[in-house]
């Protein structure tokens, strides 16, 4: 080892350690140690030998070697200075070069490291040590990378929905003015009322789903300058080792994954639901009343809704945002409100319609994956397929209730409390079928069009004029 070192090199070393001293001290013979190697040495000998000519020294504590450390401070400035630049990363203790990583400690260590706080510890080479490191963050930046596609996928989503919002409040805004245009002058502040209503939701729903997309950008730009940052890094060993904790602090995203958010939509069925019936009560003979209205936020991208939302009928397929609340899996669309007490009626006008269902879903079905409608799912239903009506008792098995071709109107009754759900056909004044099943959820109207001709709409009947108006 002596061999390669230059004269003066040789003559700062440390005759116990053979490396630069630290804290010199001398002995009355004239050599000198450093500080700790000696009084290791006078420990494991249990005596005060000089380790070099085994003179006995008279003194426990033997006198710093101020004019040797002066030269090995000089000594390791100069090296540092010259060496810093072409021999990588020095000790920040010892001046010298980090050569080895300490597997027990997880950091760079130099040769006076391993032999003073090292002593039992593991080691292995800094490339094998990086490639070790380098593969588990490269997992990390993996699942953030899988982290970065599904935020990007929510704001597409997300800018789907903003783009909606305007387009829903332009169209419910021109559906409000229409009805509204039926009515006499006297109306017109009630008018004005539910447009500054809407205005007021877009507003606000805007607002928020912008300050969404907002949070969105600036989550996705945290992440692609982590990844960017993280393989920047990685390119260097030892700057990856230097700073491992912050490489994998940097590498890892802990904030929860983004969801899109229910309710984000204009609540259309809220400004045009039974819009003439509320706002004219006295008025009710010109303003239908319908029982059930569709929700068109659930509505499958293949359906469509009326202005008054109380039919629905097949379309060529539209483009929406995949929001929550939306039946994304088949051609179904929900009512507007749900049931959780009491006993309600609404009419169904199925027409000519030669594939269709209707009947009650729980709040909690499945919109985004194809199911059967059956009780164990959430579905209390009855269902036509091919001039046969039947009953969904369960996955696997269905009950045939008629089949006739003049069935065209369907009341059905939900009884929440006596947990049934009662189909009576108007046109054969009989009872099709009567679910009984115990309720735990809020229950929904359902429909499902999926016939062919688009020119057949399932219709939900308003109740006689005559009808009693709730106060």
């Amino acid at each position: 080892m002596a061999s390669s070192l230059s004269p003066l090199e040789q003559d700062l070393l440390c005759p116990v350690c053979f490396f630069i001293f630290t804290d010199p001290v001398f002995l009355s013979c004239g050599h000198s140690f450093c500080r700790t190697c000696l009084q290791q040495n006078w420990t494991k000998s249990s005596g005060r030998e000089c380790p070099v000519c085994r003179r006995w020294s008279s003194k426990t504590h033997p006198p710093p070697d101020l004019a040797l450390r002066k030269a090995c401070e000089s000594y390791k400035q100069q090296k540092r200075s010259s060496d810093s630049g072409s021999q990588g990363l020095l000790c920040s203790l010892h001046s010298e070069k980090l050569s080895l990583f300490c597997v027990d400690d997880q950091k760079l260590v130099c040769g006076q490291c391993v032999s003073q706080d090292h002593q039992s510890h593991s080691f292995c080479s800094i490339s094998k040590a990086a490639g070790l490191h380098k593969e588990q963050i490269q997992t990390c930046l993996t699942e953030l990378k899988k982290k970065l596609q599904i935020f990007h996928r929510v704001k597409i989503i997300s800018d789907q929905v903003a783009a909606h919002i305007v387009s829903q409040a332009q169209n419910t805004e021109r559906q409000i003015k229409e009805e509204f245009g039926k009515l006499h002058q006297f109306l017109r502040e009630e008018e004005e009322a539910r447009i500054t209503a809407l205005r007021n939701e877009e507003m606000e729903k805007s607002h928020r789903m912008k300050k969404k997309i907002e949070d969105l950008d600036s989550q996705i730009k945290d992440i692609s300058a982590r990844i960017v940052e993280s393989n920047e890094r990685l390119k260097d060993d030892e700057v990856v080792l230097q700073g491992i904790q912050t490489m994998y602090e940097r590498a890892q995203y802990t904030r929860l994954d983004p969801e899109l958010d229910s309710g984000a939509l204009i609540d259309v069925a809220k400004h045009l639901g039974n819009l003439r019936f509320q706002v004219l009560r006295r008025l009710k003979d010109l303003c239908p009343y319908f029982p059930v209205i569709l929700d068109p936020n659930t509505a499958n991208s293949s359906l469509s809704i009326s202005a008054d939302l109380s039919s629905v009928s097949p379309s060529p397929l539209t483009q929406l945002p995949d929001n929550p609340e939306r039946m994304s899996m088949y051609s179904g669309v929900l009512g507007s409100e749900g049931f959780s007490s009491g006993t309600h009626s609404w009419e169904v006008e199925v027409g000519y319609g030669e594939d269709w269902v209707i009947g009650v879903a729980e709040e909690s079905v499945s919109r985004k994956e194809i199911c059967v409608a059956a009780p164990e799912n959430g579905f209390c239903c009855i269902w036509r397929v091919e001039n046969t009506i039947y009953a969904g008792t369960g996955i696997n098995s269905n009950v045939k209730v008629a089949k006739e071709e003049t069935i065209k109107t369907i009341r059905v009754t939900l009884n929440w409390e006596k947990g049934q759900v009662i189909f009576f056909s108007k046109d054969k004044n009989k009872v099709l079928y009567t679910f009984k099943h115990r309720f735990t959820k809020k229950m929904y109207p359902c429909f499902y069009n999926n016939s062919t001709n688009s020119v057949n709409s399932m219709k939900i009947l308003s109740f006689p004029s005559h009808f009693t108006i709730k106060q």
